[in-house]
């Protein structure tokens, strides 16, 4: 077993309050905050700019949801994050990684054809 993993215990009705506060200050953060910039920033621009209809919450919930799942079918394969532990890198290495992802980025272009 690993020893370097901690574990975090929550105790009595403190520890339930923090885990809720925490759940509840993520849905704010990550949902219903972009929501409310995305109906407000609809509202003003394309209602006062174009003279297009006023959308509600659920409207832009909907906008938010489309956004959200086009952003992550566009970027899904084009970000990567390795993290690696070396404790030095060759130039080879460095050529050798350049060369693999350029060919992986042609790849995607030829499947995407």
């Amino acid at each position: 077993m690993n020893k370097n993993f901690k574990i975090v215990q929550i105790h009595g009705l403190s520890g339930l309050l923090l885990v809720g506060f925490i759940v509840i200050g993520l849905i704010c953060g990550f949902v219903l905050f972009p929501i409310w910039i995305i109906m407000t920033g609809w509202n003003e621009i394309s209602v006062n700019i174009l003279g297009w209809p006023v959308i509600n919450y659920y409207q832009a919930s909907l906008l938010w949801i489309f956004l959200a799942l086009c952003s992550y079918l566009v970027l899904r394969n084009s970000v990567s994050i390795k993290i690696e532990k070396n404790d030095s890198v060759d130039e080879e290495e460095i050529e050798k990684i350049i060369e693999k992802n350029i060919a992986e980025t042609e790849e995607m272009e030829n499947d995407a054809d």
